[in-house]
């Protein structure tokens, strides 16, 4: 799997955050996620992305378990994306 492929991957049906947050801001930090090799300090960027996204998605009407279940699924998404990229990497997952 390509960076490319792991960022379309994890964005695919997150219209709505893709919305609120736009796709350029997704895109960045969901690549700069992808690229961090270290699996501690990429979980810990997850995080950060996830509780932005959730803050986000109330902002923008969303209610808060509604937002916190797309969270969810977008952050399981994105871990399974990570590894699948760094599978072949020897990285402690």
């Amino acid at each position: 799997m390509k960076i490319e492929d792991a960022v379309t991957a994890v964005t695919a049906e997150a219209n709505a955050l893709l919305s609120c947050l736009g796709q350029p801001v997704i895109a960045y930090h969901v690549t700069a996620i992808m690229r961090e090799a270290d699996l501690e300090h990429a979980r810990r960027m997850q995080l950060a992305l996830m509780r932005r996204s959730i803050e986000a998605l109330v902002d923008d009407g969303l209610e808060d378990g509604a937002a916190a279940h797309f969270a969810a699924q977008f952050d399981g998404r994105m871990g399974s994306a990570w590894r699948l990229l760094h599978a072949g990497e020897g990285v402690a997952h």
